[in-house]
């Protein structure tokens, strides 16, 4: 093949995905790379997410989580877990930006995102406003209740927290548009970090 025929016939022209220096470099082990980079990038924010809220969780005292009475999150809270999930995303999009070497991996997942947030913006949208916060008992009774089911009282009190908390609306939509933002930000970061070609 002549080498005219690979070639631009117009350098302002978008160069295909799949040429050497395009996103898609190297056929089928460039989309692989790009895709795991998603993958991996996700699932570093969602391990961090977890295990930092698990101990965040360890280290509170319940009257700092969740508010006297109800099983509602305190403001402390929910601003902890906003920034967690805002500093978790940060690594995994440096995760991604790294592993994919390139801008596409990041803008996939991105997508991803953008994505959730709308959905969660709609679902927010049919539901209306906030539901009524479940009274909850004082935290001697919740201690004494984790006795009696030999359980430690953070584990049990969590345990109730799944079943009769709610989750505040705006939260709903802060948590996939941190995810967004802060995966943003960490391939900015890791693409600055990355030496020049």
């Amino acid at each position: 093949m002549d080498q005219s025929t690979i070639e631009d016939p117009d350098p302002n022209q978008p160069r295909p995905a799949w040429r050497e220096d395009g996103p898609f470099a190297g056929g089928g082990w460039g989309v692989m790379r790009v895709a795991l980079a998603v993958i991996v990038g996700y699932l570093i924010m969602a391990m961090l997410v977890m295990s930092t809220m698990f101990l965040a969780v360890q280290a509170m005292d319940l009257d700092a989580i969740f508010e006297q009475g109800f099983w509602k999150a305190t403001s402390r809270w929910n601003t902890i877990a906003v920034m967690i999930s805002l500093l978790s995303a940060v690594a995994g999009g440096a995760v991604c930006e790294g592993i994919a070497r390139n801008k596409m991996g990041i803008r996939l997942l991105a997508i991803v995102f953008v994505v959730a947030t709308f959905g969660s913006i709609v679902a927010v949208l049919k539901a209306g406003p906030d539901p009524d916060p479940v009274a909850r008992p004082t935290t001697e009774e919740l201690v004494a209740a984790a006795a009696e089911a030999k359980q430690s009282p953070t584990l049990y009190a969590m345990i109730q927290a799944g079943k009769h908390a709610r989750e505040p609306n705006w939260m709903k939509i802060a948590n996939p548009a941190c995810g967004l933002a802060g995966a943003l930000l960490g391939a900015m970061l890791a693409r600055r970090q990355r030496p020049s070609r």
